[in-house]
This record gives C-alpha cells, structure tokens and sequence, in this order.
C-alpha cells in the first residue's frame, strides 16, 4: 500500500514539543510516509529522510533584550501569534499538496482556532496534538480551544485522563496515544557524561543525592513544593536548570531558607543541547512535582537518560510511572508526601537509584517506541482520510 503525505506543523523550531515532532517525523519517515514539516524560520531540526522542513513562522525568542522585553510583559505568545498570521499562507499552500495536516501544540490559541478553519475551508481533514488539555496565565482561551477542536478531524492526547476530563463532543473524536521514548534524544545529547565530573562542575557534595527539575522554571511545575521538601530531606541536594517563567521569584523566601544553604544549584537559561546530557548525568533522581499536568517530555527524557523520577499524583502522570520500577508517585500532591519520597530515594541509594533508573529506560523502550507511535498515528491518519485514502492508495 502506497504511503501517503502528510504537514506537520510545529512553530517553535526548539523545545520540548519540537523534540517530539522531530522523533515522530524521523519514524513515520521510516514508515514511508512524505513528511513536510512547517516549522520555525530559525529551527533546529535535524535533516531526516523523507522528512522536508520548510522555515517559515518567524519567532520572538526571549534571547537578546527586545525578546527578554517582550516576555517580561507576558506579550510573547500573542506577538508571535500575530507575527504568525501572515504564515498560515505558504502553510496553505505546502497543505494542499498533502493529504493531511497535523498541527502540534500552538503558539497562542485563538490564532489556532483560525488556523484549523483554514485547513478545513483547504478541505483537508486536521489531526490536532494540543500537548496540554489546560492553559496556563491568567486567559484560558476555552472557546479558542473549542473552534480548534470542532474543526479538527481527530485529537490526539497523550493519557487517559485528558481525554476523560473532556466533553462527550470533544472526547468522541479524541483519540490517546501514549508520549514517546526519548532514548533517542538522550543519545544526542551527551549520554556519556561523567556522573563525578558532572556533580564537581555543578559544585555538589559526593554525598549528596541530587534531584533535578529540568525544564522551563514555571510556578506550576512546583518548584516551591520540591525545595520546600528538600529543606526536611538534609541529604538532598536540588538542581533546578532552565529558563526562568517566574518560578525563581515565587520562591525567593525558600531559595534564602538557612536549611537548604548550599544544598541548591540554579542554572538559569534555556540549556543547550550539549549540556543536557551533564544534567541528567549529575541527578540521581528527577522531580515532577506539577501542579497541573497533561504528559511530560523530562518524564520521557529522564526515562531516557537512565533516572528515575518522583512525581506528583496530577493528570497523565501517574500513567507513565511505574511504582517502585521507574520511580515513585507522591501519596498527595503535597510537600510533605514528597519529602516522603525523597527519603525513600536517599534511603535507596545512589546505587539504586541507578537500578531504578536502568528498568525505567528498559520499560519506556517496551511501551513508548516511535515506531509504534507512528504506526498508531498513521492508522488515525488513514480513519480520517477514509475512501479517499484508499483511492490514493490504489492509484
């Protein structure tokens, strides 16, 4: 059976959901599928066969001062939403050459709300990967993520609880297919870092067992509950790596606590790739205590660098971790349940933590494949096309 040709559409060019395109690209690729990816003019993909990127949303990024300008006054997503618009032209035109579009997340919801009534009124059918069922600030932009999903053919979720907080509408066309492994990721990023070397660039003690928060530093990702925790837990030591959104001024009072002096590191700013791999290499643990969640990539990659994780009771996250085989879930999303669990990590052992981490990659492997992702993701794509799939095909 022929395969078919599908826009993928991801407008960051880096990032968490940019490195999910990437892997589903490279496997529906090697699934034979025609791949044009529409993404960022500034992106950061990597080439891949039968995958064709074309450069076309322009980005504010918060990297020089008027980036910084912008984000400080919270205006990033609906400037990039605007700077966007004129996009969704030569989006129109690379889509009517595919016989599907799958758009990932969104840069600002009402400008995806346009976009899916564009690609429909192109009369091709819209696959919509949102990343998150929630929004975060203060505009939830509900009825924007209404249009959106009206006009899609299909959503794609990635646990079971997002799709059961929808409604029966919007759930009917809402399919679940799990977030993939980032074994791969992990190997382009320094998988062979030194543990020792990387605790002493850090400047940690030998003998302390490090939990790392990786990722966009966000009030919502519970970063107050996870150093709150620490200060009751003497042997931890936290690292928290990433852009600040607020998070670290939401927690001055902790970052100053005299019970966790010396025992936090901050590495502020978008990490690059080659210092990924130090990060993970340097954790015995990563911590998600979230306090909203739908999946989680550093889930996903703290799985593929061989870490455990500890996490919070909320949204998808439990369904991706196995007790006591890939890390721990907090009895309560509460500072108390999660000193809890760093206790049992500390209890546990640098060592363990290690063996831990060793079957949480093994089990991600098993069950989160690419190749399997986009075996699931191709079949969705050959529902929504249905008779005029088959014609193609027999063509």
């Amino acid at each position: 059976m022929t395969a078919g040709r599908v826009l993928m559409a991801e407008e960051g060019g880096v990032g968490g959901v940019a490195d999910y395109s990437a892997d589903l690209c490279a496997a529906l690729g090697r699934a034979g599928w025609a791949v044009e990816l529409v993404t960022a003019r500034d992106h950061r993909f990597e080439p891949m066969p039968n995958v064709t990127a074309h450069r076309v949303f322009p980005y504010v990024r918060g990297r020089g001062p008027l980036g910084r300008a912008v984000r400080r006054a919270g205006l990033s997503k609906p400037v990039n939403g605007i700077t966007h618009l004129a996009a969704n032209a030569p989006l129109l035109a690379i889509a009517r050459r595919c016989d599907v579009v799958h758009v990932q997340g969104g840069e600002w919801p009402p400008l995806g709300a346009l976009q899916a009534l564009l690609v429909r009124a192109a009369r091709r059918p819209l696959v919509w990967t949102p990343h998150n069922t929630f929004d975060r600030g203060a505009h939830a932009h509900a009825r924007a993520r209404d249009l959106t999903v009206r006009g899609a053919a299909r959503v794609i979720v990635h646990a079971e609880h997002d799709r059961a907080g929808l409604d029966p509408a919007a759930a009917a066309k809402t399919v679940v297919i799990p977030h993939g492994e980032y074994g791969g990721l992990a190997r382009r990023g320094a998988p062979d870092a030194d543990p020792a070397a990387a605790r002493a660039e850090l400047g940690i003690p030998e003998g302390a067992l490090v939990a790392l928060m990786f990722g966009q530093l966000r009030p919502d990702k519970g970063i107050a509950d996870l150093l709150a925790a620490a200060a009751e837990v003497e042997a931890v030591h936290v690292v928290l790596a990433g852009a600040d959104q607020g998070a670290l001024a939401e927690s001055a009072a902790l970052l100053a606590d005299p019970r966790l002096a010396g025992r936090v590191t901050v590495r502020e700013g978008f990490v690059e790739p080659e210092r990924v791999g130090p990060l993970f290499a340097a954790a015995d643990v990563v911590a998600l205590p979230y306090r909203v969640a739908s999946a989680s990539g550093v889930l996903l990659l703290a799985y593929g660098y061989g870490r455990p994780v500890v996490a919070y009771p909320v949204g998808g996250l439990p369904e991706y971790v196995e007790e006591g085989v890939s890390g721990w879930v907090c009895a309560q999303p509460r500072p108390a349940a999660l000193a809890e669990r760093l206790r049992a990590a500390t209890a546990l052992g640098r060592d363990g933590c290690r063996r831990l981490g060793a079957s949480a990659q093994a089990m991600a492997q098993e069950r989160y494949s690419w190749d399997a992702i986009a075996e699931r993701t191709i079949a969705l794509y050959r529902e929504v096309l249905g008779a005029r799939y088959h014609r193609h095909s027999a063509r």
